[in-house]
Order: structure tokens, then sequence, then C-alpha cells
């Protein structure tokens, strides 16, 4: 199945490569990857989705057999895969329809608020270090009852 993701993921990169020209095939893939750290970042945060990319574990040359390894793992979520993928081409799209200054800045807009929704879902909870305690009213509560006229029956 992965071999499948692969060989569709580059028979899309050649036609976005092909309609919007090489920029528009690197913009591509910079969505895709973008977004799927962003849905990684969703689940695991900030840190754990960089894990998860394993990018702390990269080394050069790029073209090593342990980085392709970690490469493949990356498409073990095949689900989080096909959403990228689908913001990358709907990015595409829309680029080639509206001016793309237009879609890069609700792009641009649309991942700052999906950062700051990730952010706001994995910050630490602060709590207060000392207990709050009941402290006891002096004032004296004088409750009446209050008459309503309206409810006399004459």
């Amino acid at each position: 199945m992965q071999y499948w993701i692969i060989a569709f993921t580059a028979a899309l990169v050649v036609v976005i490569g092909y309609a919007a020209g090489p920029v528009g095939a690197l913009v591509s893939l910079l969505a895709f990857a973008g977004s799927l750290y962003l849905m990684w970042a969703r689940k695991l945060g900030f840190a754990g989705a960089w894990t998860r990319f394993a990018l702390d574990r990269f080394s050069a040359p790029f073209w090593k057999g342990e980085n392709w390894e970690r490469f493949n793992a990356m498409f073990h979520d095949g689900e989080s895969v096909v959403k990228a993928g689908t913001v990358a081409t709907a990015l595409i799209a829309l680029s080639l329809i509206l001016p793309p200054s237009q879609v890069a800045l609700i792009a641009a807009v649309v991942a700052a608020w999906y950062a700051f929704e990730v952010y706001r879902s994995h910050r630490p909870v602060v709590r207060p270090t000392t207990a709050i305690e009941a402290k006891p009213a002096n004032d004296s509560v004088l409750y009446t009852q209050v008459r309503n006229e309206s409810a006399k029956i004459n």
C-alpha cells in the first residue's frame, strides 16, 4: 500500500508541476508537509509531531538507508496522509482558479488559526499552588418577605 501512495504522490506532483509550474509543485509539497505536521500536532502536540516526523533523527546525506526507513514510517498513518494530500491539492486547485496571493493569504490565516488551536489544546493547565479556603462571613444576612401587592385578592 505504501508504494501505491508514493506512486500516486509522485504522479500528483508531476501533474501539479505541469499545471501550476515547478513553483506550484514545490508549494504543494510544502503544503503537504505542513498540513501533515499540523494534523499530527493536533493529536501529539508540536514536540510529539516533530518526533513523529523523525526530523530530530535525520542525518546527512538525505539518501542514506536509515533516513528512507524513517521517511517510509511517516506513511503508516494513511488517514492523515490522505487528508494532507487533499489539502495540498485543494490549495493548488484554488490557486489555479483564484489569484495565488489571495490563496496564500487564506492558507496562511487558516494555518495560523489551526496552529493556535493546537497550541491552545496542548498547553499545560496552570493550577493554583495554594488551596482556596472558604472564609466564614461575619455579615448577618437578613431575609425579608417581599409582599407582592398585585397578588392580593380583594
